[in-house]
């Protein structure tokens, strides 16, 4: 009975730390990648500015297709065979992804002219032609996190990660400030590190095999493929879903309120962080415990110890970026972009939903379709009410506040699967009390820190907005501590040999 309590915690102890560590890893990523945006959205023109990050845009939506749900694809089937069938599988993967990848690079370069045309800016061709090698250069190892993941390696995550992003932002942002290229230099320098990329990734894809034999994987392409067949399909549909609003705000607004509606409308970086770090880790552990026939309390437990986790983090950070939405993005892109803060507002009411990714256990479970075809409903949804919207009263607010209703719906529509396969209902799968908590404690601290912060007189600064961030977390940690929220177990794994460590 103690073996079996010893080794439940161990487990346990295991996902926490590999999430965090992943979460980690998509923090550091998503601050070098800010350093980035914030360098050039004040060295560049708006309309350089924005022919950028809709490269980056045309690259990351159409990724989504050629990919063809490949990725989740390790960490599903390494989690069910021998290690030592590994290395044969990532090689099957990688050789797919190559093959993609050189059609992906190949429709760039010579649909350049015609996807400037789409998007009303002329100077996509050029640079879409520059950037045409990227593809074949990251495709290839798009894997590479989930591969550490599932072989419990998520630190690994963290040098991979540091590696690719300040390569990136340097060769990025150099030919801009020192060689005044402008966007061409940018574009440039981004394709320059990918390879820097790719090379950094082939070599750690390999490291959790160094120590095994090499046997071959009887794992067929059709079998692969019959998995990331309906991934592949909710990838097109959350083409067009995520796609839909730039499409119409760049088609239909311009490339200045283009660049607007890129530095707002995205959902809260640090919520996107613990989200996309609890579904690499949950994939393979929902996909093991479905393998073993694991009973649906098992399920259900898992599942309410991830939301609550999340929630901890998710719900306060959304509620002070909510709060002082137009110091932050001041801060972050200029006075130019101040009109990008009621965007970020709308789309941070997304995160109160969006606490648990619900791809990993409708994917493990062989929901897959299911999760499919509520992504094409929310897809035609979308792309209906946006046109009606840019046809009868065009706003890049009204176009916001329909993505995120129909993203809210969606979500709703998810967890509502997931309630039916676990043989319960909504009520019963989520831990609504913890949740009240979280966001009462998020509620009262937030208006707190604006009284003191307004009282007190800080300013319209760098230093002001620490200020209020340090208030907000004096007053949130005691008030969480009150209504019985315990950040200690967050900091558990972090701390494995101390007197912290507690079995959560």
């Amino acid at each position: 009975m103690a073996t079996s309590t010893t080794t439940q915690t161990a487990v346990g102890y295991g996902k926490t730390s590999q999430a965090l560590w992943l979460a980690t890893a998509n923090f550091v990523s998503f601050g070098i990648t800010m350093i980035m945006s914030a360098i050039l959205s004040r060295h560049l023109p708006t309309s350089e500015y924005g022919t950028f990050r809709q490269v980056l845009y045309v690259y990351s939506t159409l990724l989504m297709v050629f990919s063809l749900g490949l990725p989740k694809a390790y960490s599903y089937f390494l989690a069910r065979i021998p290690v030592d069938e590994g290395l044969d599988l990532v090689r099957k993967l990688t050789l797919i992804f190559l093959a993609l990848a050189s059609i992906f690079s190949f429709i760039l370069f010579f649909g350049a002219g015609f996807i400037s045309s789409v998007l009303g800016n002329p100077m996509l061709d050029d640079n879409l032609r520059l950037f045409a090698i990227v593809p074949s250069m990251l495709m290839p190892v798009l894997g590479v996190e989930n591969i550490l993941v599932v072989y419990r390696k998520a630190s690994k995550v963290l040098l991979y990660v540091l590696i690719s992003r300040i390569f990136t932002v340097t060769c990025t942002t150099l030919p801009v400030i020192a060689g005044g290229l402008g966007v061409k230099g940018a574009v440039g320098g981004f394709a320059c590190a990918s390879i820097i990329t790719c090379i950094a990734g082939l070599i750690l894809s390999r490291t959790p095999f160094k120590k095994t034999k090499n046997n071959k994987c009887n794992l067929s392409l059709r079998s692969i493929f019959n998995f990331s067949l309906p991934v592949f399909y909710s990838g097109i549909y959350g083409f067009i879903i995520a796609s839909s609003s730039q499409f119409f705000v760049s088609r239909y607004f311009g490339v200045d309120e283009f660049a607007i509606f890129a530095n707002g409308y995205h959902e809260l970086p640090f919520a996107s962080m613990v989200i996309g770090a609890v579904a690499g880790t949950l994939l393979p552990e929902f996909s093991r415990m479905y393998k073993e026939k694991k009973e649906n309390t098992e399920f259900l437990a898992l599942w309410k110890n991830v939301v609550a986790k999340s929630a901890m983090i998710i719900y306060p950070l959304s509620g002070f970026f909510f709060i002082y939405a137009p110091e932050i993005v001041k801060f972050l892109y200029g006075e130019g972009y101040v009109n990008s803060a009621t965007l970020f507002r709308i789309i941070t009411i997304v995160n109160i939903a969006r606490i648990v990714p619900y791809s990993p256990f409708l994917f493990a479970v062989g929901k897959g379709r299911i999760f499919a075809n509520i992504h094409l409903v929310t897809a035609l949804s979308m792309v209906s009410l946006q046109y009606l919207c840019v046809s009868l009263f065009p706003s890049i607010e009204a176009i916001a506040l329909i993505a995120t209703s129909c993203t809210v719906l969606c979500l709703a529509a998810m967890l509502r699967s997931v309630a039916h396969s676990l043989e319960s209902n909504i009520p019963g799968i989520m831990p609504w009390s913890f949740l009240l908590k979280t966001l009462l404690a998020t509620g009262l601290s937030g208006s707190i820190s604006v009284l003191i912060t307004d009282i007190a007189g800080f300013g319209n600064n760098i230093v002001a907005l620490l200020c209020s961030f340090l208030t907000f977390s004096l007053v949130y940690l005691p008030v969480a501590r009150l209504l019985g929220i315990n950040y200690i177990t967050l900091a558990q794994p972090f701390f494995p040999f101390t007197k912290i460590r507690r079995i959560i």
